[in-house]
């Protein structure tokens, strides 16, 4: 390595979780839960990063991070919040436990006391990402165009002649396993998530669950997947995915690139299809098509001579394997984040123009300012040259401030009439109870002797099996 490295951009799928159901058409999903493994496995990713990138020792020690403590100014995570629940948000709490496990500390008060913090976990903040508030982390869902884009997928003549390919393969599947659940491609993913989740978990089905069956059913989930978050044309609504998770992504690695700004680590936590359509954005041809497992992390290295190098880890164990970007590797950062300014929906504007979108998301105050209706262009919301001078953000506080005005009015008539006194008040002071969480159990955790790492020993035997 030529360069330190002097920041770091996570984006990690979540850990193993219980079954879940997403709609084929519109991708919208049920909520699930995060198992003790899935913790375990990102308890196990982050303990990994943290022997590489935050210890002293390390030739990748990201240059000027608290290797022990992660300051808020130095950290940041986001998860998505949406489709599975807290499924993702907790696997970003896991993640972090292992990246910065816990220490002991101890603070003298000034009556001379004592207090130890009794080597509990640290308790690291996770911005959760609504996709009723912004479209970042799920730019699919709401979208009318993706929905579109999926059903003509599922009735183009190429999507019908694998159809028929597949079906042979589905009906071979007993019903004594799958039960009424649709077994056709269209339903790929859900039918491979289904046996996925047994072969782990249920004792009764997973000796009928064969290697084979499964093997086949990732590999028909994996095409499916591929025609609608895989596509390579970043025009395509299929790309979708891919162009929403940019935005985040290419804010964190000018930030952290940023020797004025304090951010030094930047954790994104997502499902899997933003990786589906990274690897096709970023033209990573050994990865596209592929099918992430639970756990799975893509760093992106910033190093000081302003380059860039991509590494991606499949699962919560192994190496992590450098890929180029853009045919380079590294990559200079401005070559990357020219591609990626170029592709990414930068405003919610992008995302209303790429969805056709009139209504979801904020979209409705957008066609309200600019007049343009579907199929017409938004201005941005930054934009002064639209219908009108104003972006929805600006209209929102004025608005603001005239709903603050007419109550205020309100009140003081209401005390004109009723000889009502406004009083003012000192602020209360409240004890603020703190629920700490202590790392996994030491049972199935081992940690080794320099407290950077972490062995997970689990029965299952994760090499012979893909879970995803």
């Amino acid at each position: 390595m030529s360069s330190p490295v002097t920041g770091l951009v996570v984006l990690i799928r979540h850990g193993d979780r219980q079954g879940f159901y997403q709609s084929p058409s519109k991708y919208t999903a049920s909520h699930t839960n995060l198992t003790v493994l899935g913790y375990l496995e990102e308890l196990n990713s982050g303990a990994q990063l943290r022997s590489r990138y935050l210890d002293a020792s390390s030739p990748y020690l990201v240059q000027g991070v608290n290797t022990t403590v992660a300051e808020g100014v130095q950290v940041a995570v986001q998860a998505d919040a949406g489709g599975e629940g807290g499924v993702i948000v907790e696997s970003a709490n896991a993640f972090m436990q292992g990246l910065y496990p816990a220490f002991n500390d101890t603070i003298v008060l000034a009556n001379g006391t004592t207090v130890a913090w009794g080597n509990r976990a640290q308790l690291i903040p996770v911005e959760t990402i609504e996709p009723e508030q912004s479209f970042v982390m799920e730019p699919w869902t709401q979208c009318d165009q993706f929905d579109d884009f999926s059903n003509e997928w599922y009735n183009s003549s190429e999507f019908k002649k694998q159809s028929a390919l597949a079906q042979p393969f589905y009906d071979s599947i007993p019903t004594s396993i799958m039960g009424s659940r649709p077994k056709t491609l269209v339903n790929a993913w859900n039918v491979f998530d289904y046996l996925n989740v047994q072969k782990i978990h249920n004792a009764t089905l997973a000796p009928s669950i064969t290697d084979n069956m499964l093997s086949n059913a990732l590999t028909w989930a994996e095409y499916h997947e591929t025609g609608l978050f895989g596509v390579t044309d970043p025009k395509s609504v299929g790309s979708i995915a891919g162009r929403g998770m940019l935005n985040p992504l290419t804010d964190a690695i000018s930030r952290v690139a940023n020797a004025s700004d304090p951010l030094k680590v930047s954790v994104l936590a997502a499902s899997y299809k933003p990786f589906f359509s990274l690897f096709s954005l970023f033209q990573i041809s050994d990865l596209q098509g592929k099918l992430v497992d639970y756990a799975s992390a893509m760093v992106f290295e910033v190093h000081q001579d302003k380059s860039i190098q991509l590494y991606f880890r499949n699962g919560s164990y192994g190496d992590l394997e450098p890929h180029s970007v853009l045919g380079a590797s590294p990559i200079p950062m401005e070559t990357f984040l020219q591609h990626a300014d170029a592709v990414k929906l930068d405003t919610l504007a992008d995302w209303c123009n790429a969805c056709g979108e009139t209504e979801a998301r904020g979209c409705a105050a957008l066609n309200a300012l600019n007049g343009t209706g579907s199929g017409g262009k938004y201005s941005d919301v930054t934009s002064t040259t639209g219908k009108h001078q104003v972006s929805p953000v600006v209209a929102g506080v004025i608005g603001a401030f005239v709903s603050l005005a007419v109550a205020l009015v309100a009140v003081a008539a209401l005390a004109y009439l009723t000889g009502l006194t406004v009083v003012k008040r000192n602020k209360a002071n409240y004890s603020r109870r703190q629920h700490l969480l202590t790392p996994g159990s030491t049972s199935t955790v081992h940690r080794n002797n320099n407290g950077n790492s972490l062995e997970l020993r689990s029965d299952l035997d994760r090499k012979d099996s893909r879970v995803a």
